[in-house]
């Protein structure tokens, strides 16, 4: 069938005009050239940059860490790399945690590839100046803290005169690695390495900035004590964004998310201070000394009196007066005791918390006790002291979710819009498709209708063929019409024989003879084609029952068969 469906589409297209083959050739090489061209400019994804300007290091593990993810990508002149679109901040979020791109800079290398031939004294300078930069990024990038760094040289001209030299200065822009902090001593490490590299820098010239605008250092007593001031607020502000995050934890868990607004602020005291006391323990005692004195004495003399002063004290001590057998007597006593002592020394150390005080503002809590037991939920998650003066404000208040509901519903109308477009952009690619089978359907139909005596039949059905008599004696059926058409001649000659013999007749101008001769010669003339007709009818329905059965045992035979049969027709 294959063979035949070729040989009719060749014939009708021999048939055809040269402008029509023409318009028939270029709508065919269109349909095959634009399906294949919509539907893969359907399914082609569209790029953006992602990065760009970097250097070859970067882009080569940048390449690498994407083929490692199976993230599609392009790559661009000057170290551009485009990824598709919706996967752009994705790709350089995976980046920024493998710590990518790490620097796109020059140093020593630059004069490694140039010739300094033709090269002016200024093009050295400048050369010379970048590749110091360069080489300074690398040096402090390779510190812990450091995630990216940018240096920033000023070399002025050498003076002949040295009051009128002007310093050199610089400036570097330091990006702290996330989790990781610069103390005082990293930042005078980097203004002395600065300082040492250049000629004529001093460290009081150098001014070391961060990625948020602090000033970390710029060499002088002052600035450093400003540096100081950033790093307590610093301080304080983390201590509050942890309060702040511990509360708002708790309150999202009970209220659900969205539903609070936590505000925390921190004081501390930064004073550093000493503290000496001593305290005094007098009902505790311990002895000392003791001193003890005795003193007696015996006399026979007159009666008088103790001569002294002892006899004029308040309590004079016991005296004897008299006649002879009297005698005198002192006894004395002296106890000395030491006081217990306590004598502490502290040191207080600064950022001690002063003060804290917390604001929450929750949405749509209209019961008091569960606003009771949010308040005391809070105040323990903050680690309020009332007795250290920290506050603590929990108010209920319905939010305004007017922009978060039109934020919400401009999103939603621009994932419907962009799906309305991936559906209209597949509906026409359909349309096309269908277009060109309508036109391709089209094309063959009007074919088979302008070359309806092309299309032949090769042979019967096989069920035809299959009902067809095959014991039929096609040469006995035409043997019996001839003797048929023999006994109708010889009816008819008597006819006109007894017609010619009856009186009234008119007779014919034509013998007898003669018409018999003339019937005679159309009746064998119609018995000819007849037999030929039968023979042919013979003959083709032993070819077909031939080929119904070769059909059934051997296609290709019959294929072939029907080429032969065409091929001599065709001739």
């Amino acid at each position: 069938m294959l063979t035949t469906l070729q040989q009719q589409f060749l014939t009708y297209w021999k048939k055809q005009s040269l402008g029509r083959q023409i318009t028939l050739v270029a709508l065919t090489l269109s349909a095959l050239i634009l399906i294949p061209t919509l539907v893969s400019w359907a399914n082609m994804p569209s790029y953006s940059v992602a990065y760009s300007g970097l250097s070859e290091e970067d882009a080569a593990q940048i390449v690498q860490k994407l083929d490692e993810n199976n993230i599609a990508y392009q790559l661009k002149s000057s170290g551009t790399i485009e990824v598709q679109s919706d996967q752009v901040y994705s790709t350089r979020l995976l980046m920024a945690r493998e710590g990518l791109p790490q620097s796109s800079t020059v140093g020593y290398e630059l004069f490694s590839g140039s010739s300094m031939l033709g090269m002016t004294e200024f093009t050295q300078k400048v050369n010379y100046q970048r590749a110091v930069e360069g080489e300074l990024e690398r040096t402090i990038g390779s510190l812990e803290a450091v995630e990216a760094v940018r240096v920033h040289l000023v070399i002025p001209e050498k003076s002949l005169l040295t009051s009128q030299q002007t310093i050199a200065t610089a400036s570097v822009t330091v990006q702290v690695a996330p989790g990781e902090t610069l103390d005082d001593s990293q930042v005078r490490a980097v203004t002395h390495l600065v300082a040492s590299s250049v000629e004529g820098l001093q460290p009081e010239n150098v001014v070391v900035v961060d990625s948020e605008g602090n000033l970390l250092a710029s060499g002088s007593d002052s600035e450093m004590s400003m540096n100081l001031s950033d790093t307590q607020r610093a301080v304080e502000k983390a201590y509050a964004l942890e309060v702040q995050k511990r509360v708002q934890t708790l309150l999202d868990k009970i209220l659900g998310p969205n539903r609070s607004v936590v505000q925390a602020s921190v004081e501390m005291d930064w004073t550093q201070r000493e503290v000496t006391s001593n305290t005094y323990q007098p009902t505790e005692t311990a002895l000392r000394s003791s001193q003890i004195i005795n003193e007696s004495s015996a006399s026979g003399g007159a009666a008088g009196g103790v001569p002294g002063a002892a006899s004029n004290l308040p309590t004079p001590v016991a005296t004897t007066t008299g006649t002879e057998g009297e005698s005198y007597q002192r006894s004395e006593e002296t106890l000395n005791f030491e006081i217990s002592q306590v004598q502490s020394h502290e040191i207080i150390a600064p950022g001690q918390v002063s003060r804290i005080s917390v604001s929450v503002m929750v949405d749509g809590v209209t019961d008091t006790a569960q606003m009771d037991i949010i308040k005391s939920a809070v105040q323990v998650a903050a680690g309020i002291d009332s007795t250290r003066g920290d506050q603590i404000v929990v108010e209920s208040f319905d939010f305004d979710r007017t922009a978060l509901d039109a934020l919400s519903e401009e999103l939603a109308a621009q994932q419907q819009q962009e799906l309305y477009l991936r559906i209209a952009l597949g509906v026409a690619a359909a349309l096309v498709v269908l277009a060109v089978f309508f036109i391709i359907i089209r094309m063959i139909n009007n074919t088979r209708n302008a070359s309806k005596d092309a299309w032949k039949s090769v042979m019967l059905p096989v069920g035809q063929m299959a009902a067809l008599p095959r014991d039929t004696d096609y040469k006995l059926a035409a043997m019996k019409l001839q003797d048929d058409l023999s006994l109708a001649l010889a009816r008819l000659a008597d006819k006109d024989s007894s017609a010619g013999g009856k009186p009234g007749s008119v007779s014919s101008p034509i013998p007898a003879s003669a018409a018999a001769a003339v019937v005679t010669e159309d009746m064998m003339l119609q018995i000819r084609n007849s037999r030929e007709q039968a023979a042919k009818v013979h003959e083709d329905e032993q070819n077909a029952r031939v080929i119904s059965r070769l059909t059934e045992e051997n296609p290709a035979t019959v294929a072939e068969i029907i080429q032969i049969w065409l091929n001599e027709g065709k001739k």
